[in-house]
């Protein structure tokens, strides 16, 4: 519903980016918070709009303070990878640029006052909008498309050792059923979860309400409870919570009919996955403060987002910029804070 107050959620700076871009990638390094990558549109589709793929690194020092740009830049403008993190490391696979998909992987680290990139075994294929974690030590990307137009997304698992990178890529389990692009993994450290996303029938998109676990790598697949109702485009990876909870935070559950123009926005109920019980709940509402300027391609939010970075920095869940309509980004960051 539009009009709602944030009831709970803090705004902070917005990304140094009057629109914003969506399929980022973040994490913190050297204690600040760090996001670079993504994509956004000059106008939206209906204007015939072009898209830009982003280079930039976005750094952010404190909750209360504003965004600054890096010396450094991503290797090449893109977005829409799969990512995950550790503790001194943000890793990022595949993903799109203006060519099509792409099989870079790359590890960003901190490097004094600036960041360095590390490059590490490419994926076996072409992979884009896929889902990644990392899992009993090793960076896992699952399902995703080899062309950003394709209607038919991948079953395929793909983990590599992050202890012995040059080792390459291994071929993990199957996803269960159909193949899945745009779902977001989650990892509790030693268990790997994906939630959501999208397949195809019969050349038809259907928004999925699935979650799988694999216990270690190797292992198979556990089906569990369903999503309450579908979500395609969860801001990941998803963060776990300090009581094992995970967090489903955006994305939406139907496919809209209607103009382009008139998109009503994605959900901003949020769940929460307790492995221990293996129940859901309904987790706080993202802030909705109604629909801008529907024919300019940022919004100044606070929106419920899809396509969004989430970290867990400085005792807050960080949802960073992202879609908020088709084709139109949001500059803005939002925070929940955690009890301590």
């Amino acid at each position: 519903m539009p009009n709602q107050p944030a009831k709970g959620w803090k705004t902070l700076a917005p990304l140094p980016d009057p629109i914003g871009y969506a399929g980022m990638v973040a994490g913190v390094l050297d204690g600040r918070l760090v996001v670079t990558g993504g994509t956004q549109w000059s106008h939206p589709l209906w204007l015939k709009g072009t898209r830009k793929f982003n280079d930039e690194i976005f750094v952010l020092d404190s909750i209360e303070g504003s965004w600054c740009r890096a010396r450094a830049h991503l290797t090449e403008p893109c977005g829409h990878f799969a990512t995950a993190t550790t503790a001194d490391a943000i890793y990022f696979a595949g993903g799109t640029d203006p060519k099509g998909c792409r099989t870079a992987v790359y590890e960003l680290r901190a490097a004094g006052d600036d960041y360095v990139f590390r490059r590490l075994p490419d994926l076996p294929k072409p992979t884009g909008y896929a889902a990644g974690a990392i899992a009993s030590g090793r960076f896992f990307v699952l399902g995703g498309v080899a062309d950003p137009a394709s209607t038919s997304p991948s079953r395929e698992v793909w983990s590599l050792d992050l202890k012995k990178p040059d080792a390459g890529w291994t071929r993990e389990t199957d996803l269960p059923g159909l193949g899945l692009l745009v779902s977001s993994g989650g990892s509790d450290g030693d268990s790997l979860f994906v939630f959501g996303g999208m397949t195809f029938v019969e050349g038809k998109p259907v928004p999925s309400t699935t979650a799988y676990r694999m216990d270690q790598p190797g292992g198979s697949w556990e089906r569990l409870p369903d999503i309450p109702e579908p979500r395609v485009g969860i801001n990941s990876p998803c963060p776990v919570l300090a009581d094992g909870a995970i967090w489903l935070v955006g994305g939406y559950a139907t496919v809209w009919p209607g103009a382009q123009r008139d998109h009503p926005g994605f959900a901003a109920e949020t769940f929460r996955y307790q492995p221990s019980t293996r129940t859901w709940s309904h987790g706080p509402s993202l802030p909705n403060v109604g629909a801008g300027d529907r024919d300019a391609p940022g919004d100044a939010g606070p929106v419920p987002p899809i396509g969004a970075p989430v970290v867990v920095w400085k005792n807050h869940v960080i949802v960073i910029g992202g879609e908020v309509r088709i084709s139109t980004r949001t500059p803005a960051v939002i925070a929940w804070p955690l009890t301590p």
